[in-house]
Formats: C-alpha cells, structure tokens, sequence
C-alpha cells in the first residue's frame, strides 16, 4: 500500500489514492489493529470504543484495562482491534459520528479520528456534492485498515496495524516497538529507508502475532554503548594445534585471489589501450561498439556542444552517465510521457527528451531566445546516435491533461487560473513574433505543447517546427510541407501552404476554445468540412445567448465564471479563428491592448458590456483586454496560503520540486514584523526565546507584559517581534540554531522547535547539510517565516503583519477578531478565496495589524502537545553475534592481500588521471584563443572575422569612417555595421547578448581578437546615439512629440523584457542617452551592456567603482550612497533620460556657474503645472497638448523619487507610456480629420 504523505490531510486533494488502502488482500475481510491516543473527550476504553465502532471488552483486554470507565493518561497509545473489509475498491473500518457545533471535515478526520480517516473518505461516504455538514447530523466515517496480501501472508504476516505518525517517528523505531521487520515495514508502505514520514498520517506495520499493551509504553533510550569485553584466551588443544591449516588456507586463497584479481585489472586497463578513442570526445557506448562513422559523429557532435556552451552558459553539455545517474538509468519510474523523462540534476529537476535525428534548428532557436513564458533549454547530450535535451521541469506537465482530463485524476483549472494561462500564451507568442532578432512562427501551438509550472504559469514548448519569420514574402510564404496537428492548423495552411504568424493566431484561438469547453479540438468537427468559428455563432447570437453559454462553457467550472467576460472571450475565440488570416487580430496589438486595459476604469467595461452588436475590431479587443484585466486583478493575492504542505520534507515527489515556502517579497523591503511562538518547556522564558528566534529580550518581555525571569505556562502564546527583510524573492526573518540531540532532523526544528514558523525545504535549501549529515553541535541557519505590508495595505492602514501559528479548531474570523483584523483583510493577506477556510494546524497565516499588537490578545491553547521526540525516536540495539577467529583468519588475508593490490591499482589510475588532466587543462588554457570560433561553427549569427577582414570592411579605420574614438562603420556582405574596439574583457557582454533577444535591444553580430584587442560587430544604427538628436540644435528632424514619447516606449520595453522576461534577469547599470541608439526610421535599442548584472540577488558596488560605473547625472541616490544594485537603478537613470526627451537639456548642466543636475532642477520646482510650458524643448515645432506633456513629467518624477521602493516598475511604465502614446495618436488623428474637412 504506497504511503500518501501529506496528502491524506490535504482536503483540496482530489485524487483517489487518499480514500482508503486499496483492497488487493488475500482475504476481502479480516481482523486489523488501529492506533489510537486519548485525548479529552475521549480519554476512556469506553468512549475511544464508541467512536471506533469497537468491542468495548476486547479493547479492554488487549490493552489490560480492567475498568472501561476509567481515564486513561492524555496520549497514551491505545489498542483497537477492528473488523476490516472492503467496500468498493478499498478496505475500511465503519464507524459512526454525531456532527457537533463548530465541526467540518478536516477537524472531524485528523482531530476527532486522528488522521485515522480523511477528508475525502468522509465526503466519499455522502451522497451530497458539497462538503457541508449539521450540527446533529449523524455521518459514516470510514477509519483506513488493510488486511495481508498473499505475500504477506506467505511470509507469516496476520495482521496490519494502522499506526498514526507523531512527532519525531521513525519507521525503524515504529517497527521495533511493535516487533516489526523495519524492511517488511517499509515494503508494505511502498517508502524507501531515507523517506520522511508525517505526523498525523498513518502507515501499516506488519505483524505476525496480535500487539499487546506493554508495546504501546515507548521503550528507554539505549544505554551509551561500552567496549566488548575482552576475548578470552585461547586454551590449548585440538583446535588451537589446527591454527596453522587455516593460516595457509588464508595464504593460498590470498595468492590466487592476488592473481584473479591481477589479471582483471591487466585487462581492464591495458586490454583495449591500442583502439580505446580520446575519452573527451567519444563517449563509453561508442568504445564498445567501435563503430567508425558514429564515432565521427559523435566527434563533431561533441564539437558542436561545446560551441553552445561556449555561447551561452547556461546550456551545459553532459556526459550521458550523468543523464543515466539523473533517470535510474531511464526507469519506468522516471518515464513521464512519449520519450520524456524526469530526472535530478543538482538537486533540481529536470525534463530529458530522447530524440534523434537533426536537432540543431531547435536547439539554436532555444539557445537565441530567453523568456519566462517560453520553456528553457538548459543542456543536451549526444550519445549512440540520439540526442538529450534537457529542459527546465515543468512540475503540473501539458495543459492538455488539465483542461480535457480523462482519467478522472481531480486535475482542474478555475477560471482565473485558465485566463492567465491564456495571458502567458499571448505573451510569448507577442516576444516570438514582435521582439524576437529574426522573429520566428512556431506552428504548433496546442495543449500539449503548453506547459504548466508549479504555479500554473505557461511555458510555449516544442519548436521541432517552427521557423523563421524573417524571410516570408510580406507577410506570407508558401511551403508544400504540410505539418502539424489536425485541428489547429490554419485554413490557408492546409489548402495553400500559407506560412505567416497568422497561423500561430490561429491555434492561441483553437486553444482558447478548448480551455473554456473543456474539449478536444477534434470534438467540434461534426462535419467534414466545418469553419471551426461556426460552431460559436449560437453561442453567441442575441436569443437564447446565455442558456446557450451555459450548455457550451466546461461544466466543471459549475458556472463559477462571469457571463460577460466568458462572451467577450469567445468573440476573441471567434476573431481568432476568422477565415481570412488577414481578418485575424495580430499577438502584438493583442499585448499592447492588454497593457492599456490597466488603466480602463470599471465604468467603462460596464459600457462595453451593454454593446449588443457589431463592436469594430480595435474596439472589440480593447473591451475584451479590459475584461482580461479586471479578471486576472485578483488572481494575485499579498501571498498564498501553503496549507499543509510545508509539513512535506520530500522534494523528490512526483510534482516536482516544492517550492521554499516562504512569504515573497512584494511590499517595503525591511519592516517590523511579529510572530507567535507557543512556550514550550524547552523555551519557556523571554531570554530563550529570544535567543531561539534571534529577538530583543527587552521588547519580547515589554509588549508580552511580563517580567524576563518568568516561567512562562506551557502552549501560553508569546509575542515575538523581528526585523523582517527581503532575501532575495522572499521574505524573511533570520535566526541560527545549534543541534542539541542526536534525534534532531530538518522536520523537527522547523516543525517541532520552530513550531512551523520555518520549514524543512526552507532549512534543507538554506544550508549546505544532507537530511542525515546533521549531528550535535552543528550550527544551521534558519529563516522565519514573517512579511511587510503591500503598498496597497499599507494605503489600507495596516502598519503591521503578524505570523499567527494556526491551532486545532482555528478559523479566520476568530483569528481576525481576536487581533481586531477585518475578515476581508486576513482572506486577501493570505489569499483565501472564501471567508472561513480550512486551515491546517503548524501552518502560519498572516494577520494585517493597525497597531501593535498586545499580551491581551494572546492565548494559552489547549489542544495536547506533541510527545517528546526522544520517546519516539528510541531505537533498540541488538547485538552482533561473534565471529569465529579461524574465520577471521581465512577471510581476513586474502581481504589484506586484495586491499593492497587494490590501494597500489587506484594510485597507479590517479596518477595517469592525473597527468591527463594537466594535459587537458593545457589544451584548454588556450581556449580564449579560439572561443570565437567555437561560436561561429554553431551560430552563424555571430561570425568570426579576421582582422583584416574588418581592415578592408572599414578602409583600414579611416578617418571618414569614424564614429567616435572607438567605433567605426564599416560594410561587410554589402550591409552596414558598427566596429567597436574594445581593450578589456568582453566575455560579460558577449555571453549577456547572446543570451537576450529582443527587438529594442542592440544585437551583436560577430567579432575578432587582434594582438590582445577585441572588435565586436554590431548591427548599424543609421542615426546614431539620442543623446546628439536631443542636444545638438542642428537636427530639425527630431521635432515630432508622437516620436519622442516612441523613443521612450522603445527603450522602456527593452528594460521591462531584460528585467523580468530574461531568463535569469538583468540590470543595465548604465542606461543614459548616449548608450540609446536609433535606427534608420528612430527607433530606439538599447546598447553597452559591460556592466549590467544578474537582477535575481541584490548586489554592492564599492565606493571606488561606482562613479566608473555609470554616467554622470543618471546614478540613483542609493547607488551613490550604498552601492546598492537592483533594478530600480535603472528605473530611475530611465527617469532622467524621460527629462532629456521633454526639456532637451543635458542631464547635468551650468547655472548661475554652477553644475546643476537636471534630475534636481525638476524635482525642485514648487508648481510644475505652472512651469510646463518652460519645461518642454524649445525646439519641438509640432503642438502638443499640456496634458500629455504633464503626464510624462509626473512619470519621469515617479522614476526619480528617492526611496527606490516609491518607484514604478518598467510593467507600469510600460502601460503609462503605451496609454499615453494611445491618446496621443487619437489626438493627432482627430485634428487631421477636422484640417481635412
């Protein structure tokens, strides 16, 4: 029976492995034994019977209590033997339970019964879809049992007793209290011997006689282990006079052992030195095979890879062992679809696809592109032929499995989860189509090629067919290679070969439909020759429209979908799937209608909602975003409840890995937060508390309102305040922990010291220890889970948030009135999509505080403690038996003998290992020699010139060619670049942009290395840097206000993709006008990327490299004052170069004789409404309306407050910037129609 973990207290699990122990016994019916622990009110053999449905008298007898009705001690373990027969396709044990006031289904299952049922058992036994129950209602409560299989039986088991995990349990100290086997233990819950197991979950314990009471009395710890005595000294006679027999018995089997063993590694290292090929390129299948032609493929494979590497570092080439060691050697237990594995590398998972023949297309395209809704490539082998590539693990798999699931597995998608997935889509399709350097058309987009991750977001995969869109005539090319899915394949497609990005809208739209049906595409071709669109027209005709809706929307969304919306997203559907590709909208107008629905107030999505008839297209799918908008708002919470899953210490379940159960960071960086801590005896005073969570004695003594030397009450709850600051993405509170017992494990400080205010993935990801590295003394760091106040709660008032540590029979409102919280706060602090949820017990939830909170509001809890770890952690001894020493003799030579040959075998190995790594490393010290050339063998996109090749290119650097001291023009094949010399080291910049691609981002095209110098080719930007168009008065061109606020849109893209599309994200560091360069028709990328750095981890600058880094004017306050690196330095340097568009001034300038920054002179004027007019550049000829002018200055101060946190992020900017370029462009359009008239 496989042991379900956490997920049997999970009540969200829809899955049926929770309902009970499947019914594979020999017998359908049979006596089986239960754990119970007494607790108030049932702490009698007569009330624990009654709730067990069990034989008062036989509990009695087998737990030798004389008296039914006396009380028993609070958790102490208690016998109930039960009858257990199946029903259905599970065991179970009926009992019968009077629903009591405050009830619900999880407090019933793992308080009432212990873990001995579970919610969907209870839920399974009703008749009722909803999960509600009455106070007097009277339920059947099915308690899980299991009777021996035939092997089981066959190995002597009779009976199975259903154990519930406590604290601190171990299968082995399980199996010795109850006289177990701990390996037929482990066989008969399916769990490995390093598994953790979870309180309040039950395992099976095979046993061959009935337990009895004195195995419910935990056992002593051992007593400290003492030295063997002595052996006593042989005496003389018969069988010390044999001695010498057994000493040459040991000789000889010494020496033939010698000589065994002698000619196996003769073999194994000589046997096949003449043929064996260079072991860095061929791999040890090819050695065997000697199979001449792989081998040579295999050569310039290796040859290949490597070059990728050496393109982007993220993309690791491995040796196929690794893949081997990753998979169980591809086990079917790491098979997951069609040639798809999952495997560990690092610690992290991984999706490894076999496949073979040509490659290289997908995997240049991949190693060319970088976006979070677009699956990552992040190595690849090559072995035997086939080729390994190994992507980034997409835990929740195809979206196929979710939206059309046809094995009744519980998978569902709400609607707001269906709509963001929708969103992703989009937007990867807009970076693919729009933003990409050689923009590409996938060509099968579908279901099973979206992959959902941990958190549902989607991931386009499956690019064996895409293509570049660069080369298409116009819009459209023609193929006679007719590929992909039926269904979502495009008309013009499969009647004329027609390839444009038409046919990717297409399928987003096909797609679309299956996701609010919940059908196959293949479902609506009743006809053979239907237009899929026809198939919404009653849908969405005038009569009958909403029954209609109702019969075609997925029926398991149960109606739980706003009418409108679902409407305007099937008109979306119907525009999609149009005919004529060129009626179809563009991914790109969709995004960019997307980023202005943010600022449609609600007002007006209620007009659109009353349109009948007729929307015009632009109209139509700015309604529809506006919709998508006000839909997805709210799918975001401040932060999601884990529930129990951060009990789960298995990272390795079939999920994927569980993410770091901690609080993201999304509100003030550094606050103070409060947390609850229970007193335990342990930790029962202010001063080790405060030590235990890293607090202030003082302030933990005052706002509890007790004195520092008092013993405070077992389970009275503390009020503990910390300093509450970001690490990274999350939220945390940092504190350190020195082992104490041998007994501790990462589970049990964070759940059982801790109390569930870290957790153990937290604590196993945070420090470098394996589960079973940890022993006495050693020190671990442990983060606290706590978080500060969003802006919007902090606009809200709240001041504080308070990390409660939620209890048995807790519900939000009474959490919320004691804390004098609203209801409605605590629901959106923690996520909750209802006002009363289910809460699980050492989890936390958030609590938003308007002011401090006091000692009045805590509680002593009543519930029982969780025994002491020691108590269940004991583990008996039993000693070895002794080894006759004539054994020892014979075996022990010829082990001395075999060790020494051995020892001499593996240093003779390390030594010619050795050698031939210094020689490797010699070869590849020279590799900045040739690391360009490894590029250009893989990516013809970046080529290698020689040096006189860009000699001729650029006159030989003539002075007519000069753009500036170190770059030149140049033509090369006919076109023009730019030639950048460049004296220190490029490798940051070349593997950054070849890493990124993005239309508003500068691309490099190739290189060269000349006598220690380096000259990278760029893409030739006819019209220069903006810092000359701004500054210089002699461009009359530069005079059109649409095209400055264009600029600004341009660059403001380029920043939003690398600070949140890229994958990993980037900083610029340097972003001003001089390093913005714009193409022959001004539009803006962004260039010189020699500083910028990872975004995912805050960085510091010294002081003496900070003015170096960045120009002068543009350097945020908290770069100059601290060095501190986040994005948000951008933010501001792009706030300033907003000022240089408007005004036309330098950003630092001479006033009055002295240096005035510009950034400064703005912020610094009192009225700037008044002052707009003297604001804005002399030199823009065309009329602009104040109110524009007006909103781009509030945008640029926003860029520039002080607190980096007041800042805007580039997604903001994005959508002001595309709203105000909307109504600017309106505005143009209407004054023309009126000259016109």
């Amino acid at each position: 029976q496989p042991y379900e973990g956490s997920a049997t207290t999970d009540c969200s699990n829809k899955g049926n492995s929770v309902l009970g122990y499947s019914c594979n016994g020999l017998s359908r019916s049979c006596q089986a034994y239960l754990i119970f622990r007494s607790q108030p009110p049932y702490t009698t053999v007569a009330s624990i019977s009654t709730l067990l449905n069990a034989d008062p008298s036989q509990v009695s007898a087998i737990n030798e209590v004389s008296d039914t009705a006396a009380a028993l001690e609070t958790n102490k373990l208690v016998i109930v033997p039960v009858n257990c027969s199946c029903s259905g396709e599970y065991y179970q044990a009926n009992a019968s339970y009077p629903v009591k006031p405050n009830d619900n289904l999880f407090l019933i299952a793992n308080d009432t019964y212990q873990g001995l049922s579970t919610c969907q058992a209870l839920q399974n036994q009703s008749t009722r879809v909803s999960q509600d129950i009455f106070p007097g209602e009277r339920i059947t409560v099915p308690l899980r049992c299991a009777c021996p299989t035939k092997n089981q039986s066959d190995a002597g088991i009779r009976y199975l007793l259903s154990y519930v995990v406590t604290w601190g349990d171990t299968v082995s100290a399980i199996s010795v209290r109850f006289g177990a086997d701990v390996g037929t233990t482990l066989e008969a819950n399916s769990i490995g011997e390093r598994s953790t197991i979870n309180p309040f979950t039950t395992i099976l314990v095979p046993l061959q006689n009935p337990p009895s009471s004195s195995q419910t009395i935990a056992p002593p710890p051992p007593p400290p282990s003492s030295s063997p005595p002595p052996p006593s000294s042989p005496s003389p006679g018969k069988n010390s006079s044999k001695t010498w027999i057994y000493v040459v018995a040991g000789v000889v089997g010494g020496i033939a052992l010698t000589i065994v063993c002698g000619a196996i590694v003769f073999f194994a290292c000589f046997g096949k030195a003449g043929r064996q090929p260079d072991p860095v390129i061929a791999s040890k299948s090819f050695e065997a095979q000697e199979k001449p032609l792989y081998q040579k493929a295999d050569e310039e494979s290796q040859d290949f890879l490597e070059s990728v590497s050496s393109i982007a570092k993220s993309v690791k080439v491995y040796k196929f062992e690794e893949l081997q060691a990753a998979t169980d050697d591809f086990s079917a237990s790491c098979w997951i679809r069609g040639s798809v594995y999952r495997g560990v590398i690092n610690g992290d998972f991984a999706a490894i696809k076999k496949m073979n023949g040509d490659v290289s297309k997908e995997i240049n395209l991949l190693t060319s592109v970088s976006h979070s809704n677009v699956i990552r490539l992040s190595g690849v082998c090559f072995n035997d032929g086939n080729w390994y590539l190994v992507y980034e693990f997409a835990a929740n798999g195809p979206l196929s499995d979710w939206i059309y699931n046809m094995n009744n597995e519980g998978k569902f998608l709400n609607w707001t989860q269906r709509i963001q997935i929708a969103v992703d889509v989009v937007t990867g399709l807009n970076y693919l189509h729009s933003f990409t350097n050689n923009p590409h058309v996938h060509k099968d987009i579908k279901s099973s090629n979206i992959l959902l991750d941990g958190d549902f977001r989607a991931k386009i995969a499956n690019f064996a067919l895409a293509r570049s869109a660069e080369g298409l005539s116009g819009e459209f090319a023609l193929t006679r290679h007719i590929v992909g899915t039926r269904g979502y394949m495009a008309p013009e497609y499969l009647e004329n070969g027609l390839v444009s990005t038409k046919l990717d809208v297409y399928a987003c739209g096909v797609l679309m439909l299956e996701m609010v049906t919940g059908k196959e595409v293949a479902a609506f071709y009743t006809e053979e020759n239907i237009n899929l669109s026809d198939v919404l027209s009653d849908v969405l005709s005038e009569e009958d429209g909403h029954e209609n809706l109702r019969q075609f929307m997925d029926p398991s969304l149960q109606g739980n979908y706003p009418q409108e919306l679902a409407v305007f997203v099937l008109r979306l559907v119907d525009s999609c799937l149009s005919k004529n590709p060129a009626d179809r909208p563009a991914v790109d107008e969709i995004s960019a209608q997307f980023l202005m629905s943010m600022f449609t107030s609600s007002s007006s999505y209620l007009q659109v909602v009353l349109v009948k008839s007729c929307i015009p297209m632009e109209r139509f799918i700015h309604s529809f975003l506006i919709l998508l908008f006000l839909a997805t708002s709210n799918i975001h919470a401040q932060q999601s409840y884990s529930g129990n899953s951060v009990l789960d210490c298995n990272q390795t379940d079939a999920n994927g890995p569980n993410p770091a159960f901690l609080y993201t960071c999304n509100g003030k960086r550094s606050c103070l937060s409060f947390l609850i801590y229970k007193s335990q005896p342990s930790y029962n005073t202010v001063s080790r508390i405060s030590n235990l969570i890293s607090s202030d004695p003082s302030e933990v003594a005052r706002i509890n309102n007790i004195l520092s030397s008092t013993v405070v009450p077992t389970d009275q709850e503390l009020l503990v305040p910390v300093i509450c600051s970001c690490s990274g993405k999350y939220y945390q509170a940092n504190t350190s922990y020195v082992i104490p017992s041998i007994y501790d494990t990462y589970f049990t400080i964070a759940n059982d010291t801790y109390e569930g205010l870290s957790s153990c993935n937290t604590l196993i990801s945070e420090n470098s220890y394996s589960e079973f590295g940890l022993h006495v003394g050693m020190e671990l760091h442990v983060p606290l889970r706590c978080a500060c106040p969003t802006d919007n709660q902090t606009r809200e008032g709240t001041e504080f948030l308070l990390t409660y540590l939620v209890s048995w029979g807790d519900k939000v409102p009474n959490i919320s009135k004691r804390f004098n919280a609203s209801i409605k706060s605590v629901a959106f602090a923690n996520g909750f999509a209802e006002d009363d949820p289910i809460l699980f017990p050492f989890t936390t939830i958030l609590v938003p505080l308007k002011t401090e909170p006091s000692s009045s509001q805590t509680i002593i809890q009543t519930y029982p403690s969780p025994p002491a770890k020691s108590s269940s952690n004991t583990t008996i001894q039993t000693p070895k038996p002794a080894f006759p020493s004539r054994v020892w003799i014979i075996v022990g030579i010829p082990l001395l003998v075999l060790f020494v040959v051995l020892s001499l075998t593996i240093l003779i190995k390390k030594t010619h290992f050795g050698c031939q790594k210094d020689r490797e490393a010699k070869k590849k010290s020279v590799l900045p020699d040739d690391f360009f050339d490894k590029v250009a063998r893989v990516d013809q996109g970046l080529k290698i010139y020689t040096f006189d090749e860009l000699v001729v290119a650029t006159e030989d650097f003539g002075t007519e060619n000069k753009l500036s001291d170190s770059v030149c023009r140049g033509v090369i094949g006919g076109q023009l670049v730019a030639i950048k010399k460049m004296r220190k080291d490029v490798s940051n910049e070349v593997n950054l942009l070849r890493k990124i691609n993005h239309f508003n981002l500068i691309s490099l095209n190739a290189a060269c290395k000349h006598q220690g110098g380096y000259y990278l080719v760029y893409e030739f930007m006819e019209n220069g840097c903006l810092r000359d168009w701004i500054h210089k008065q002699t461009f009359c061109e530069f005079q059109s206000w649409s095209q400055r606020v264009q600029i600004a849109l341009d660059v403001a893209n380029g920043l939003h993709y690398i600070h949140n599309f890229a994958d990993p994200p980037y900083v610029h560091k340097d972003i001003s006008s001089s390093n913005i360069l714009l193409s022959r028709h001004f539009r803006a990328k962004i260039a010189n990327f020699s500083v910028a750095c990872l975004a995912e981890a805050e960085e510091y600058v010294n002081s003496s490299m900070r003015l170096a880094m960045g120009a002068k004017g543009y350097l945020a306050p908290e770069y100059i004052e601290s060095g501190l690196v986040t994005p948000k330095i951008d933010i501001y340097a792009f706030g300033v170069v907003l000022l240089e568009l408007i005004t036309g001034k330098e950003p630092v300038f001479m006033q009055n004789g002295r240096e005035v920054q510009l950034s400064e002179a703005i912020i610094s004027i009192i009225d700037i409404e008044a002052e707009i007019d003297c604001l804005v550049d002399p030199n823009l000829l065309s009329k602009h309306r104040r109110e524009f002018v007006l909103r781009m200055v509030k945008l640029s101060l926003a860029c520039l407050a002080q607190e980096p946190e007041s800042r805007p992020t580039m997604e903001e900017i994005v959508s002001l910037l595309s709203k105000i370029q909307l109504d600017i462009w309106r505005s143009e359009s209407m004054f023309k129609n009126r000259f016109t008239v």
